[in-house]
């Protein structure tokens, strides 16, 4: 773990994980942040028009990606995500949890283990790595950030209302929560830690999330995760044109508590199954038939993914099934 811990210290120095942050929360800290347009530009490709917002430059993306990339090729060699040891990896990457810049630095890393092998590893066989592996490592990190002393956690708003708006903290904790959520074991704590999310805001706004007045099956509804990403339609508007924070606020806490009755029923995400080299039930053929928007997998990925899962193997990130 020590030459990892030393690899991973001169590929992800903090200068990386600031930009890996400021990569994925573009918005001005302090300005109000239209909801509707920063999530279609997060989850969908939009344009920011309306948001203030600082774009990271083209050659700080460039850095950023390869940096982090062959930070997860480091992670990849050892072949066993529990083989790392995360709370080493906190003292070699992060500063104290005392220190004012450990909230930032610890979203960096969290969006590094979570984020970004979803964007960066596009190989045929790497989406096994994404949720398999680095899921893995990203929910074990935070599960330990989440628990630290309430004075030291990274995603308490204590620690950054000096600093950013109420606008900006929510994308803070949503990227915080994100990787609890998508773990398969962790459906409680996930619905826990966004109903943290949404009584701040309530608190902070003294609005009543109206989803909490929906009725069961509509609130927790089985097919209301791919609903959701099929509409693609994102917070409503207000009078002005724009989403605010508490209308952004409640739709975000909505689309990560819809991921629940999924866990609730199958006790896994059934769209993972082919990546994960799992078999799946007939109950989980039918859900994914009537979902109609999670493509299959091409049948000679499937079957090299389950080869490699029988043998405990992982293919190299990158490695195309079809050259032998």
């Amino acid at each position: 773990m020590a030459a990892t811990a030393s690899d991973l210290k001169a590929l992800l120095t903090p200068e990386i994980l600031r930009l890996a942050v400021a990569r994925k929360l573009p918005w001005d800290k302090q300005a109000a942040i239209d909801f509707r347009e920063a999530l279609d530009w997060t989850f969908f490709g939009g344009a920011l028009r309306d948001t203030p917002h600082h774009l990271i430059t083209a050659d700080e993306e460039a850095l950023l990606h390869q940096k982090t990339l062959s930070a997860l090729k480091v992670l990849a060699s050892k072949g066993d995500p529990s083989k790392i040891n995360v709370p080493d990896l906190l003292e070699a990457l992060l500063p104290r949890p005392e220190d004012p810049s450990f909230p930032e630095q610890a979203l960096g890393l969290q969006l590094v283990l979570d984020q970004a092998p979803r964007e960066l590893l596009n190989g045929p066989l790497d989406d096994r790595w994404v949720y398999g592996y680095f899921g893995e490592l990203a929910a074990t990190l935070a599960q330990h950030l989440r628990a630290l002393p309430a004075e030291q956690s990274p995603h308490a708003w204590a620690r950054w209302k000096d600093g950013v708006s109420l606008d900006y903290f929510v994308w803070v904790r949503m990227f915080f929560t994100a990787p609890i959520v998508h773990h398969e074991s962790l459906a409680h704590e996930a619905v826990a830690m966004t109903e943290e999310l949404r009584s701040l805001v309530e608190n902070e706004r003294g609005a009543r999330d109206a989803y909490r007045d929906l009725p069961d099956e509509e609130r927790w509804d089985l097919y209301g995760f791919p609903r959701m990403l099929k509409a693609r339609q994102g917070p409503p508007k207000g009078e002005d044109g724009k989403s605010s924070v508490t209308k952004g606020c409640f739709w975000i806490c909505a689309l990560l508590d819809v991921h629940y009755p999924i866990l609730e029923k199958y006790g896994r995400y059934p769209y993972r199954n082919s990546v994960l080299g799992r078999v799946s039930t007939p109950d989980e053929e039918a859900w994914l038939k009537k979902a109609m928007i999670f493509k299959p997998l091409a049948p000679d990925v499937v079957k090299r993914i389950k080869d490699d899962t029988k043998a405990g193997l992982w293919s190299p990130i990158g490695t195309d099934p079809y050259i032998s």
